[in-house]
């Protein structure tokens, strides 16, 4: 007699969840899986939303695969408009909420996957509600930006908070010919970037017309979009809020599923504390392979690669997560700022004795043309040379040169190991001495 049919059921249903569906049902043919998403989209890249709204593009575009294509494709029973919104863990019983109707029903599992990712802090101020106020976490918050944008055509923007998102949309909004006025609440752009960093990022804003004001509490937003700060008042057509984001995990409280700071605590094999449950992405830690611990990383590309690790195990894999080492990159206006790693005051307060390389050179090679600045950052451990955190800005190159740093990384290199990396050299591209090779011999004098 045939055994009963995996049943998998998944909360959540963008990059770890459609990941972890994909993987289950790929490994297990017989295996029913239902993906249970609260809202109308799924497996979207959310991270080229600011750049889709500066060209003014279909936001559709970013779908990488619709519900009904999974449906057809890859035989997952995808449910869009339904919400977990309970779970009891004991009886292996989802508590779904059709958004449409707001009916309840119940939902019972083999084993289950949450992916249901984290949503933008709300500031707890007068006129965040109003019309003309954004966040931009969800693909129907894009919809909302671009459609506001069409039918208001908007002259000025200020963005509350410097985070990726909101300076990436710097960009955009300039793109659009917006005046653009950034509010920070902090003196610096953000808590993990070397000084040399935060100035090259200060100096590109207003090098781009970016009105950067720090040190602002916003006290409230007008009805007429008025900023209201103890730096004065901002008066504008648009406000994008970015003051980072909520794993959301209320509906596990309760439950045997551990939380840290909201977060869902997984094991390297992307189980949960109950070893029927799994969890991956925005909602949850993820392994750190420098700090052999876990962190709070909500990235997509950590999304996908938990995702697929607990669809993986699920089937019976029984595969376990390398880590992260925390690498990053952004693009603003003309230079690219990349880091991974620690900084040099992450590295010092987990006991490192560490210290700081910084070269600038150019990109190309000597009298080639339109060479660019380019500046790396070494963060390494006295002594044994070990290679702890890079960052790199510049005007070309960064993003491919961090990924070599993030391999070093990876590896365990030491800055000798890194001297003598065998790194391509042609006159278009770089130097016969790599940044990276100049920056690891300044830094090995100091080893």
């Amino acid at each position: 007699m045939d055994s009963k049919p995996l049943k998998v059921v998944v909360i959540g249903g963008d990059a770890a969840g459609m990941s972890a569906a994909s993987q289950v049902k790929r490994r297990v043919k017989t295996a029913h899986v239902v993906v249970l998403e609260k809202s109308e989209d799924v497996s979207y890249g959310a991270c080229g939303m600011p750049y889709n709204i500066s060209r003014k593009g279909d936001i559709n575009e970013l779908t990488v695969m619709s519900a009904t294509q999974f449906k057809e494709k890859r035989g997952l029973d995808v449910r869009l408009l339904n919400e977990g919104i309970g779970v009891d863990t004991k009886e292996r019983i989802v508590n779904v909420k059709n958004v449409s109707t707001g009916r309840t029903y119940d939902i019972n599992y083999d084993k289950l996957v949450i992916a249901t990712g984290a949503r933008a802090v709300k500031m707890p101020i007068e006129g965040v509600n109003q019309d003309g106020v954004f966040s931009l976490k969800f693909l129907d918050d894009a919809r909302r930006i671009k459609r506001y944008i069409d039918e208001k055509n908007p002259q000025k923007a200020v963005l509350i908070g410097g985070g990726y998102i909101n300076l990436e949309l710097t960009e955009t909004y300039k793109t659009l010919g917006m005046d653009v006025v950034l509010l920070k609440k902090s003196d610096k752009m953000s808590g993990m970037y070397e000084d040399e960093v935060e100035e090259a990022i200060k100096l590109e804003l207003k090098q781009n017309g970016v009105e950067l004001y720090t040190g602002v509490d916003i006290e409230k937003i007008e009805d007429d979009k008025t900023v209201v700060t103890n730096k004065g008042a901002f008066k504008t057509d648009l406000v994008s809020i970015s003051k980072g984001i909520i794993p959301n995990t209320e509906f596990l409280e309760g439950t045997d599923i551990e939380l840290s700071k909201g977060a869902i605590v997984i094991d390297r094999y992307a189980a949960t504390t109950n070893p029927n449950v799994y969890a991956g992405g925005d909602c949850a830690l993820i392994y750190n392979k420098l700090l052999k611990r876990n962190v709070f990383m909500p990235l997509g590309t950590n999304a996908n690669k938990i995702g697929k690790l607990a669809g993986a195990n699920i089937a019976g894999a029984n595969e376990k997560f390398a880590g992260i080492v925390g690498t990053s990159v952004l693009k603003l206006f003309n230079i690219t700022v990349a880091k991974t790693g620690l900084s040099l005051k992450e590295a010092q307060d987990e006991g490192y004795d560490a210290f700081k390389t910084v070269v600038t050179t150019k990109t190309r090679a000597h009298g080639f043309p339109n060479p660019k600045d380019i500046s790396v950052i070494f963060i390494t451990e006295k002594n044994s040379g070990r290679l702890l955190g890079s960052q790199i800005f510049g005007g070309e190159g960064v993003a491919l040169r961090i990924d070599v740093m993030a391999t070093a990384l990876f590896a365990d290199m030491t800055i000798k190991d890194i001297q003598g990396l065998d790194l391509a050299y042609s006159p278009p591209f770089a130097p016969v001495w790599d940044p990276i090779l100049v920056c690891a011999n300044q830094a090995i004098k100091r080893v």
